[in-house]
């Protein structure tokens, strides 16, 4: 990914990150999660458990499809379950693959970083203390009240004023599909960090497969 970012525009950007996919492989482990809490409740979804081309899980579609097979009460109840056992399996993952070097990279070449999530703060400042990488952003922008989770921009708008920076100083690394197009609508480019496959092309100018990423 260094060599994408010096490409789009050499040093001294502004590096805004995605936390969960980017800086922390949680969406994998989210659905690996929600496979082993339906299974072990008997749970069975007409449609298997939603996620899409990006590989990212549909929230959205999975409560409805929850709440179409169970009911609102046991589907409030089995996300409940969901939240602690997710929260209990990412506090064991370290920073994704190459995320440290990355990190390093951009000091060394003077880029400033930021963090727009669409997570809460609760849970992304404190992954971010847990990892030991907290210091490495200079501001984190998170969804909660009045700030809009993606695809709206509020958290790459909140970063891009926190650094008094304009969207075309700055480049987003996204994971998502609702993420890119966050970054889209604040202005900025984007690199998209994924191992989907190649038939799932968002509109992003760069693409790179996360193993390869820090290379």
């Amino acid at each position: 990914m260094g060599a994408v970012i010096e490409h789009s525009g050499g040093t001294g950007r502004l590096i805004v990150l995605d936390f969960d996919g980017v800086l922390l492989d949680t969406e994998r482990t989210s659905i690996a999660v929600w496979h082993r809490l339906l299974r072990d409740k008997a749970v069975e979804l007409r449609r298997g458990i939603s996620v899409r081309p990006d590989r990212t899980l549909d929230r959205d579609t999975l409560r409805r499809d929850l709440l179409d097979t169970v009911g609102q009460h046991r589907t409030q109840a089995l996300w409940d379950e969901f939240e602690r056992l997710n929260r209990a399996e990412a506090d064991l993952l370290d920073a994704g693959a190459g995320v440290r070097p990355f990190l390093a990279h951009c000091r060394e070449r003077g880029h400033r970083l930021a963090v727009a999530s669409g997570n809460c703060r609760d849970w992304v400042e404190s992954h971010l203390e847990r990892l030991g990488i907290r210091s490495a952003f200079r501001s984190v922008h998170c969804a909660g009240p009045g700030v809009r989770t993606k695809p709206a921009p509020d958290t790459y708008l909140g970063a891009l004023r926190a650094s008094l920076t304009s969207p075309h100083q700055a480049l987003a690394v996204e994971d998502s599909y609702t993420g890119l197009a966050a970054a889209r609508a604040a202005g900025l480019a984007a690199v998209w960090v994924t191992d989907a496959p190649d038939s799932a092309m968002p509109p992003a100018p760069s693409r790179v497969a996360y193993a390869r990423s820090t290379s």
